[in-house]
């Protein structure tokens, strides 16, 4: 979309619609779930590492018990939604809202972020980052108020992904100055989650805006190789090289000349698996309908600490190949829970709240799946449909676009904004 000469108006704004015409089939949640699932069973059937000691067949007949029942309940919903509409016609709630409004908004509640980060700081005694150079035994763990924090890091997301939204449609490079603080901070926090989820963010929320063009595809390759250069940088001051060696224990089949990055990406993406069927091949479920593993998640740390302990760590994670590598996809609690039914179960919820927002074509609805979308990539690491720090950007998001209500037909004539 060409940027306006003008600032816009209310109307021009409140008249914006995405187009899902323009918006490529390989966004769809089909896509993307399969693609991810289906390169990190290929990256763990080259076995690089002694870690990784199950044979390829028992990886795949692991991730069917997952994939089968998402892509069933994605294509079956779709169905119903266009039958539906087609036969009967819905009603929908519009969402109106200014421009100038919703910049008006994100800077307040960037400032107040800021405010609460400099109360964080000082409580904290300073940055992760400042620590790590001066030697100290403080970690990255100690930093932020419990609670508290986890909150702020989803308000700092939800502003930059509704950034780059802006930044989508306006082409006004100011509105990436936020989405490009947050890796800013990721670094000076060393939190290399925060800066894996932003970058997925913005990314599938830019694609998704305007046309996949070839120079398009070569921008995230390259974007893909400085990530993995960056991730392993990250790595090696938190870890150190040498160490992260000897934990992953890589094969003589692994390039040795190929950057340290590249060892902790291919690690980091193959080990949860292994640790998923780790626990499928010796782990006893509690068959407990109440899922306390999976839905633990949801509880802030505070109230997670009173119900379950001090130790939070293990909760959801299964059993460990090792204790170095600690997540296990997000499929471990549900396993633990209720078995394969759990992991069927979770992935059958998983799809439907997916294809519903990937139907919404308000930017609201853009915003959500966005969010959503990044959840699902990243479920070959850990559950972020019911992490709080990542899933409660969906209500920052609502917050963000406290609608005007309007009901109109669905029907061609009708906005939705």
């Amino acid at each position: 979309m060409k940027p306006p000469d003008l600032e816009w108006s209310a109307l021009q704004f409140n008249s914006y619609r995405f187009d899902r015409s323009r918006r490529s089939w390989i966004f769809h949640p089909v896509i993307l779930f399969s693609v991810v699932w289906a390169g990190v069973v290929s990256l763990y059937s080259l076995h690089l590492s002694k870690l990784l000691f199950y044979n390829s067949t028992q990886a795949l007949a692991t991730v069917a018990y997952l994939w089968l029942p998402f892509v069933l309940v994605v294509l079956l919903y779709d169905s119903f939604l266009h039958f539906s509409r087609f036969a009967f016609g819905q009603n929908r709630i519009e969402i109106t809202l200014n421009y100038r409004l919703l910049t008006k908004r994100l800077r307040r509640w960037f400032l107040f972020w800021v405010a609460i980060s400099c109360i964080e700081i000082v409580a904290s005694g300073g940055l992760p980052i400042l620590w790590l150079l001066q030697g100290s035994s403080k970690t990255y763990f100690d930093f932020g108020i419990p609670t508290l924090h986890g909150f702020m890091n989803s308000l700092l997301l939800a502003i930059a992904v509704t950034s780059a939204a802006l930044y989508g449609i306006l082409r006004r490079k100011r509105h990436l100055l936020l989405p490009a603080f947050v890796i800013l901070w990721s670094i000076l926090a060393i939190t290399r989650n925060m800066m894996i989820v932003i970058l997925l963010e913005v990314s599938l929320l830019l694609l998704q805006l305007a046309k996949v063009r070839l120079q398009t595809v070569f921008r995230i390759f390259f974007g893909v190789i400085v990530l993995v250069f960056v991730f392993g940088v990250i790595g090696d001051l938190r870890t150190g090289a040498d160490s992260f060696r000897l934990l992953a224990q890589p094969t003589k089949n692994y390039p040795d000349w190929l950057p340290s990055g590249v060892l902790w990406a291919y690690i980091y993406l193959v080990t949860p698996l292994n640790n998923l069927v780790y626990t499928a091949q010796g782990t006893q479920p509690l068959y407990n309908i109440l899922f306390p593993n999976t839905l633990s998640l949801l509880l802030p740390t505070v109230l997670r600490t009173i119900v379950f302990g001090q130790d939070l760590s293990s909760l959801g994670n299964g059993d460990l190949v090792t204790s170095a590598f600690n997540v296990s996809t997000a499929y471990a609690g549900p396993y633990q829970d209720f078995g394969f039914v759990g992991m069927m179960l979770f992935s059958a919820f998983i799809g439907v709240i997916s294809i519903s927002f990937w139907e919404q074509t308000s930017l609201r609805g853009l915003l959500i799946y966005t969010i959503l979308a990044q959840c699902l990539i990243l479920t070959v690491f850990y559950n972020h449909f019911l992490l709080l720090p990542i899933i409660t950007q969906v209500g920052w998001i609502a917050v963000f676009f406290m609608p005007e209500i309007r009901y109109g037909k669905r029907d061609g004539t009708s906005n939705d904004r």
